[in-house]
């Protein structure tokens, strides 16, 4: 059995998943419950929890604050981040703070289970001897955590969009090799890491072009990561057929 931590700053949210944790997946049990991120600092100091779940807007003390501080000081504890849609950008600084996984409210049984299921397996699936890693195998999360992995780099990229966002960069900040985060980044999402880096950042500056008539085009190429308007141009013209200008003025006449 598995022991949980609940940090909640609303009544009904934390008495539902203290009573309810172990019925939801009987390999967890609530053995700890907070209000605010400062309460649960006080219970965490005494007590050795395996999982935290955790509001990410708690009052005295936030979901962030609260994360990277379990991240720092509670070697093997996970961390479960609950957000609203209105808050998403907010948990992607939550996943990089540590968090294992974070989940929209209202909180879905099914996919908190899904959650505490991946987090069970990667802790039954821990080896019993102390053997050291082979070095090749070193930076290679385990295949549950493949796509926790690939949230994190889809994450990162969303939270730094106008940067750079080479592939070894991302996958340095995440501890892994570019080749070990490229296959798996391919295997879990059905493209490239670079072809997904394309897509949103394509898709981002088709949204710019229709929404703010506006704006500059070199504004709108260095918000999606382009510090090279010309380069920006040919990158654009090769992914939708027009220029820019062309893409603006056809999505104007057709609003009209």
């Amino acid at each position: 059995m598995y022991t949980a931590l609940v940090v909640e700053d609303e009544p009904l949210m934390r008495e539902y998943l203290m009573l309810h944790l172990n019925g939801i997946h009987g390999m967890w049990e609530t053995k700890g419950c907070a209000r605010d991120g400062l309460e649960a600092l006080a219970l965490l100091r005494g007590n050795t929890f395996d999982l935290v779940i955790t509001d990410i807007k708690m009052p005295h003390m936030d979901g962030l604050e609260l994360a990277d501080y379990v991240h720092s000081n509670c070697p093997g504890t996970d961390i479960i981040i609950l957000t609203g849609y209105s808050e998403f950008d907010y948990a992607r600084s939550a996943m990089r703070a540590g968090a294992a996984d974070y989940l929209l409210k209202p909180l879905q049984d099914v996919e908190l289970n899904e959650v505490l299921s991946r987090l069970a397996s990667k802790r039954s699936a821990k080896p019993i001897d102390k053997q050291k890693p082979a070095p090749e195998a070193a930076d290679a999360p385990t295949r549950d955590d493949a796509g926790v992995l690939v949230k994190r780099a889809r994450a990162y990229v969303q939270a730094h969009f106008s940067e750079p966002l080479s592939l070894s960069e991302v996958a340095d900040r995440l501890h892994v090799s570019p080749a070990y985060l490229s296959s798996v980044f391919k295997s879990e999402r059905g493209e490239s890491y670079s072809k997904y880096v394309l897509r949103l950042r394509m898709e981002r500056a088709q949204l710019l072009l229709e929404t703010h008539s506006a704006g500059k085009i070199n504004d709108i190429a260095l918000e999606v990561g382009y510090s090279s308007t010309k380069h920006f141009h040919s990158v654009f013209k090769e992914y939708f057929g027009v220029t820019p200008n062309e893409y603006r003025k056809r999505s104007s006449s057709i609003e009209r």
